[in-house]
């Protein structure tokens, strides 16, 4: 994200920004009888950029938080989940202007995807799939991510699921 501090980009996520605990990657994934009810989010400041890592979570993916983290300039993320999903979502000064999943372009499963001009630009490797999905996010944003950001501590705060956080938000799932 661009445009706002780590503060916004902490409440857009339904975070408390006085609450941070240091914890790397690997000691931010919930217990096994939390996954799916704890959600934490990380934060690093790289450049001009702020950066969201969630080890456990989906709230980048979702439409109405891309919306709210840009309105201070352009937020990109990618997505996956273990069941196969993958999703790169784009918004820019409060308007979304890519939600697609790039492993399903030119084909029944992205009609409804918002696909952006630039999606011929960046290729996308089926056999490298997490991979292509974060140098669609180098492309877009010019900010080399680094294999450092998981393993050194990092400012982890507590999210709320996002479909809670968002309940009573018409469309936020809607690009």
């Amino acid at each position: 994200m661009t445009g706002s501090s780590v503060d916004d980009l902490v409440r857009v996520y339904g975070g408390d920004p006085t609450a941070a605990v240091p914890l790397a990657f690997d000691g931010a994934w919930p217990s096994q009888e939390d996954f799916g009810s704890v959600f934490n989010l990380q934060v690093l400041v790289e450049d001009a950029y702020v950066v969201a890592i969630e080890p456990n979570g989906w709230s980048g993916d979702l439409p109405e938080i891309a919306r709210r983290a840009s309105n201070g300039g352009l937020f990109v993320s990618a997505y996956w989940s273990m069941s196969g999903a993958y999703r790169i979502t784009e918004a820019r000064g409060g308007r979304v202007t890519a939600h697609f999943d790039p492993f399903a372009v030119g084909f029944p499963g992205g009609m409804g995807d918002l696909q952006p001009d630039w999606i011929e630009e960046t290729p996308f490797d089926l056999d490298r799939p997490n991979a292509s999905c974060l140098a669609a996010v180098e492309h877009r944003t010019g900010l080399v991510i680094e294999q450092d950001w998981l393993v050194r501590k990092l400012p982890t705060y507590r999210i709320p699921d996002p479909d809670v956080l968002l309940k009573d938000v018409e469309n936020a799932r809607i690009p």
